[in-house]
């Protein structure tokens, strides 16, 4: 107890002299001060989850005191301190508001699932601080970043302090309620420094919790017995958000041992995130990933390329529509089509897989509104996405692939009923008129004539699926088969 009086003391003595000289015991006397005492969460934390009904007076107590009012003076203090101190007791100082700020994320996680809906007014005290000491340390991060990251040729230049902001940050994204000028510039520099090497880029991938601990709370007596969710987790949600916006900016840099082993299990997890913002970034990674590296160089980070494009495929359509973002789905489509080899089998199963979803889409749709035709210029109807989607695709695919994805675009044309098949016929034309690729056009052109004259001599169908309907098509298809032989 007189050792936090006396921390107290000195802390609010120090505000209140103005500038002062560097003095190591004062940088550790007001280090411990500001994570003991200024903002004591892994304190008010451990008590408060062992209060019943969430019935606890310390955080608000610690809201209205003197020292907590001048916390950000006592932080001040503190960089000033830390600008003047010699390397040894910089560390120090650096490992202890690093530690702290991992120590806040395991004790924040608890405090959240535990108290949400029962303790609000105590997570609102406690969120309070939290919101302070994430200030704290991000102002501090951005006295380390201009001291260490400012400079390749300073002296002081020292690129393994740019894993542990990274780190630090990610730990407390949760926090972050405004976008900081001393944040932006403290990630700007981190960032910039590890895309420049392998070493410390793999050491912020490897950062991150295990697939296995990412779905399951564990090490807390606290959560014995509860029914751990781990999309409910609004803590390690935005941890792992923070993560995967910087992976993007360093993926080439990333092995693809370490991409397959470490973030592949956590993108296709968090793709099922009902937050779509998290689900979005999900698809930024594996975009980043596909687009990486020269692949003619790099025959394991291709075999893993087309490894998981097959399993991406399949995650992001069967949660379309309702969790998947078409957005995210999109770019993910358009990455493997430009960045895998013409003739990767990965590029046929997701052309087909789309027009199956396609099929399925429409079928349901037409099931629920007759007039699905009618009204479909400005449509959003998620089935109308996906051929716009499969539409795209004919500007993109390899000119070794278009043969198989106008196959699979006729076969799916021809199923539908008169007035659908109008309806795309239209858009198609529409779409090669604009074209100025004189590669495909002359294809397109003839593909084009040969499936409306196909689509004038054959009997309007439904989408169906069954076998009646496979059989009634099934003259209509071999036609098909024989006029796309002509491509």
């Amino acid at each position: 107890m007189e050792k936090r009086v006396l921390l107290r003391c000195i802390s609010l003595g120090l505000v209140r002299c103005g500038s002062i000289g560097f003095d190591c015991s004062l940088l550790l006397c007001l280090c411990s001060a500001l994570v003991d005492e200024v903002f004591p969460l892994r304190a008010l934390i451990p008590m408060a989850l062992e209060t019943p009904n969430g019935d606890f007076e310390a955080a608000k107590e610690h809201l209205e005191s003197v020292l907590f009012n001048e916390a950000g003076a006592v932080t001040g203090a503190f960089c000033n301190q830390y600008a003047m101190a010699d390397d040894e007791h910089k560390l120090i100082a650096e490992n202890c508001i690093w530690d702290y700020s991992k120590g806040i994320y395991l004790d924040l996680r608890k405090a959240v699932i535990l108290l949400r809906g029962k303790g609000d007014e105590l997570i609102g005290n406690l969120d309070k601080i939290a919101e302070a000491a994430f200030l704290m340390v991000v102002v501090f991060a951005a006295e380390v970043s201009k001291q260490k990251l400012n400079s390749k040729l300073s002296e002081q230049f020292r690129p393994e302090v740019a894993v542990k902001i990274l780190v630090a940050f990610s730990c407390i994204e949760y926090l972050r309620r405004v976008r900081l000028p001393e944040y932006t510039e403290a990630v700007r520099r981190a960032v910039l420094t590890i895309q420049e090497n392998a070493a410390f880029c793999s050491l912020f991938v490897e950062s991150l919790p295990p697939y296995a601990e990412l779905t399951n709370q564990r090490g807390s007596l606290a959560l014995e017995g509860m029914r751990y969710v781990w999309w409910e987790d609004e803590v390690q949600t935005a941890r792992v958000l923070f993560w995967m916006r910087v992976i993007p900016t360093c993926i080439s840099l990333v092995p693809a041992s370490v991409f397959g082993k470490l973030v592949a299990p956590t993108m296709f997890l968090y793709m099922h995130h009902p937050n779509e913002k998290v689900a979005r970034s999900s698809h930024s990674v594996f975009v980043a990933f596909v687009s990486s590296g020269k692949d003619c160089e790099q025959d394991d980070r291709l075999a893993l390329k087309e490894k998981l494009v097959f399993y991406y495929v399949q995650r992001s359509l069967e949660a379309y529509p309702g969790i998947t973002p078409f957005e995210g789905l999109a770019s993910g489509v358009a990455a493997l089509v430009r960045h895998l080899p013409a003739g990767s089998p990965a590029i046929f199963f997701c052309i087909h897989s789309l027009v199956e979803k396609a099929t399925d889409l429409c079928s349901k749709a037409l099931n629920q509104d007759s007039n699905l035709w009618k009204r479909w210029e400005g449509n959003t109807e998620p089935c109308k996405k996906v051929l716009d989607l499969l539409l795209r695709l004919i500007a993109l695919v390899d000119i070794q692939v278009l043969p198989y994805l106008l196959k699979q675009l006729a076969e799916f044309v021809v199923q539908l009923p008169k007035e659908g098949q109008n309806v795309l016929l239209d858009e198609m034309h529409a779409q090669v008129a604009e074209s100025d690729d004189v590669t495909r056009k002359p294809v397109l052109v003839s593909w084009l004539q040969s499936l409306s004259y196909l689509c004038s001599q054959k009997k309007p169908t439904s989408l169906r699926k069954g076998d009646e309907a496979k059989s009634h098509d099934f003259d209509g298809t071999l036609q098909l088969n024989q006029t796309s032989s002509r491509l």
